[in-house]
């Protein structure tokens, strides 16, 4: 207590005393979303749960599920009878409540397994245990039981038992890497348990699938190789230090995907170059790609002090649509292996951007900061245009779905331009305007329309019905605080599989 002053200790017992859990969770920001959410639950299992089989599955994830917050409440209780004591330091029992969005991190990894991974959607349950708030050696043996003893896996047990490990491994190198300030908790399993999935588990035929998996592994390698090269030389000349980083980083990518991948026996380079210049279509598309990119980008850097920083930012979500829409409907395998390899391509400029290798790197890093918002400036990762690239390339990756592409470069971009030049009410909790809303639902509305009438997108789906997923997911993104670019393509395209 001795690092606390008086005043501090008091401030913190009084909200202790007064603090209740039940209010806390019933804010009307985080009723709504318990609506939402809960609405497309009763819908998936009215809608899936139509054999015995089924059944059981949904009886094994509300097990798992009720057994993930037992154990979270465990924890939390835990940390409450040790008189919120932390670090010497006495802290608010509301500081210890696991975060809300730990919801999420439920939800988003079971909800998309089951409709697109079924035989992995109890371990990807599973693996959102390992957000409880206890040490590897307590987490990673309950995680293993929960695994060996559900009826629902039936292949490999070990291979299980060793995704836990990788997504145990992923999680605190994000947590580390992250500093817990670019990326929280939640974030950080969310994401350790999608590369799990697509760095280990998964086993697709599809080229853009192998594209991004294989390349990714090159990735993860090269980083890893460089880790102890950033120890080594962190005392050498700077410029010789950039040097070693550099080649090394760009020499082992590379050579790592060209060992460990081949399309049809060749190079995939070179697979790639005959892909490319073998087809018309696609030689125009690559040429649009670049020279659209060469004059945007410097133009836009040019006048971004014309644009608020909202707006700037914004842009690009525009140009995301433009670039990849048209091209999609002229040769849509094309454009997914292109999305996959920017995927991989964002992470790289990012690392390097993040190692601020000389002469160019501050240059560099002070470029990209003048896009940065709030959430970008929390931590040592610009994490927006990773965030923008995942949320446009998943559903196209996942299903062929533009909900993506709909939700943020539409969407999201009208919603916030407008709640900031003419939002004045707030939804409470958020700092997010009913105006804001109104825009998204409407702009999403008329975009999926669009799409729906003019390039044949969601057949599938009813006038009716798409006005519901525009609604709801207009709804869920004013209210929540989960990253936009995280939640709403995941959610519309959940919400759009179970209406379809």
């Amino acid at each position: 207590m001795a690092k606390q002053d008086a005043a501090e200790v008091e401030a913190i017992e009084r909200d202790n005393a007064t603090f209740s859990v039940f209010e806390t969770l019933m804010t009307p920001e985080k009723i709504a979303q318990v609506a939402i959410v809960g609405s497309t639950v009763h819908l998936a299992v009215s809608k899936f749960m139509q054999s015995e089989e089924d059944t059981i599955l949904f009886q094994d994830i509300l097990t798992t599920a009720v057994a993930i917050l037992v154990g979270l409440g465990v924890s939390y209780r835990t940390r409450i009878v040790n008189n919120g004591i932390h670090d010497s330091l006495l802290v608010r029992k509301a500081d210890i409540l696991p975060d809300f969005n730990t919801l999420y991190l439920l939800y988003l990894p079971t909800f998309l397994s089951l409709l697109f991974a079924r035989q992995f959607t109890i371990l990807n349950l599973v693996m959102t245990f390992n957000y409880a708030d206890m040490a590897p050696y307590m987490r990673l043996p309950i995680q293993t039981v929960l695994v060996l003893f559900n009826g629902q896996i039936y292949d490999d047990r070990f291979t299980y038992i060793k995704a836990l490990g990788l997504n145990c491994i992923l999680a605190f190198v994000l947590e580390k890497v992250s500093q817990l300030k670019s990326f929280d908790r939640v974030e950080c399993n969310l994401f350790s348990i999608l590369l799990t999935n697509v760095l280990f588990l998964i086993d697709s035929p599809t080229i853009h699938f192998q594209v991004l998996q294989n390349v990714l592994r090159g990735f993860v390698v090269a980083v890893a190789v460089n880790y102890p090269l950033i120890k080594l030389t962190s005392r050498c000349n700077k410029y010789l230090r950039s040097a070693l980083l550099l080649s090394t980083f760009v020499c082992v990518l590379p050579l790592t995907v060209m060992y460990i991948f081949e399309i049809d026996g060749q190079n995939p380079a070179v697979w790639l170059y005959y892909y490319i210049s073998s087809s018309s279509v696609r030689i125009k598309i690559t040429f649009s790609w670049l020279i659209g990119l060469l004059f945007l980008i410097p133009n836009i850097m040019v006048f971004k002090s014309n644009f608020s920083l909202d707006s700037s930012r914004k842009i690009w979500h525009f140009i995301v649509l433009i670039l990849v829409v048209p091209p999609l409907k002229q040769d849509p395998e094309f454009v997914k292996i292109a999305l996959a390899g920017t995927i991989v391509s964002f992470l790289a400029v990012e690392y390097l951007r993040y190692l601020k290798l000389a002469p160019f790197g501050e240059y560099f890093d002070s470029k990209l900061r003048s896009f940065a918002d709030f959430r970008d400036d929390r931590g040592p990762i610009i994490i927006s245009y990773i965030y923008l690239v995942i949320g446009v390339a998943s559903p196209i990756l996942i299903n062929d779905s533009l909900v993506g592409v709909i939700s943020l470069g539409v969407g999201d971009s009208l919603a916030s331009i407008v709640g900031n030049r003419w939002g004045r009410h707030r939804w409470p909790g958020t700092n997010k305007t009913y105006e804001g809303t109104s825009a998204f639902v409407v702009a999403t509305a008329a975009c999926s329309l669009s799409f729906k009438f003019f390039l044949g997108e969601f057949k599938d789906v009813s006038f009716t019905k798409l006005m519901s997923i525009c609604l709801f997911s207009g709804l869920l993104e004013g209210n929540s605080v989960l990253n936009d670019n995280i939640l709403v393509p995941s959610f519309m395209l959940l919400i759009r599989e179970i209406f379809k």
